[in-house]
């Protein structure tokens, strides 16, 4: 990855958006977006993946087979990730996903991930003929400011019990909050981090997940960090996963582009004791 201040420059600029400007992406962005996919760095390279990009007209044939609480949110364009099966296929989409939002982000564009409720009916629905599973959807364009939050109401009374009023997000968790040292609910004293490993924990905090949950804690050891997945009975077992991608890449996005060889994410839990609590779970660990 090329050097840039990739936590200042586009990782604390990433918001997630609802409301998009009518116009459609220009194809050489679109191309760019597709160049930047072909060579970024996979967590787990060995699953094949592919992304098609598709307008809205072809989108809203999906229906409530995708969506974000109860609505397929309007935009000129989505993206999506089809995956072949393997152990932690949606975490390597979600790893990959992030990625590509965050070089939407670099070229001014908003982005918002969608839960995929029927990955099935998804790809039927788009006459798709990939060969792998619609693993993630993005939907993408240029942020409209000025109009109110654009939604296709894609419900049924037995899809979701909330009204459009209702409020299920959370907002994203300090980094005091976020950060155990050590071991499971052992404060860190972050004044003693280094600024490089600071800013990829930061982005940590920044980092997408289902309703702004952020159902996952970091611990950070002398020469590991650990993510923590904690029990959340609104996040699904997909999008957990996606979640769980999203953080990986944010962190390794920040510190690899400081520090040359930097080790990638490996799954399970590390060869020694976090004192975790008998409901969360130790998903990957990174050498730093």
């Amino acid at each position: 990855m090329e050097y840039i201040a990739y936590y200042e420059e586009i990782v604390s600029r990433r918001e997630s958006c609802r409301n998009f400007k009518s116009e459609a992406v220009e194809e050489s962005v679109i191309n760019e977006l597709k160049e930047y996919y072909a060579g970024e760095e996979r967590l787990l390279p060995d699953i094949p993946t592919e992304v098609e990009v598709y307008s809205q007209s072809e989108f809203e044939a999906v229906g409530s087979a995708a969506g974000y609480n109860g609505f397929l949110i309007a935009a000129p364009q989505y993206l999506v990730i089809y995956s072949g099966e393997g152990e932690h296929a949606l975490e390597n989409a979600g790893f990959i996903g992030q990625g590509i939002t965050l070089k939407m982000t670099q070229l001014n564009l908003a982005a918002c991930w969608l839960t995929v409720n029927d990955a099935a009916a998804v790809k039927v629905a788009l006459k798709s003929d990939k060969a792998g599973s619609v693993a993630a959807v993005i939907a993408f364009g240029y942020r409209d400011k000025d109009e109110v939050s654009s939604r296709i109401d894609i419900r049924t009374p037995s899809d979701v019990t909330v009204t459009k009023s209702s409020k299920k997000a959370a907002p994203k968790v300090t980094l005091d909050t976020m950060l155990y040292s050590k071991k499971y609910g052992r404060s860190m004293d972050t004044d003693a981090l280094p600024t490089d490993l600071l800013d990829a924990l930061r982005s940590v905090c920044h980092a997408q997940s289902f309703y702004n949950r952020q159902p996952y804690r970091v611990i950070v050891d002398d020469d590991l960090v650990t993510l923590v997945g904690l029990p959340d009975e609104l996040t699904g077992s997909s999008d957990r996963c996606l979640n769980y991608g999203i953080v990986m890449f944010n962190f390794y996005a920040v510190l690899s582009s400081v520090r040359a060889g930097q080790s990638m994410w490996t799954f399970g839990a590390p060869d020694r004791d976090l004192d975790l609590p008998a409901d969360c779970e130790a998903i990957a660990t990174c050498r730093i």
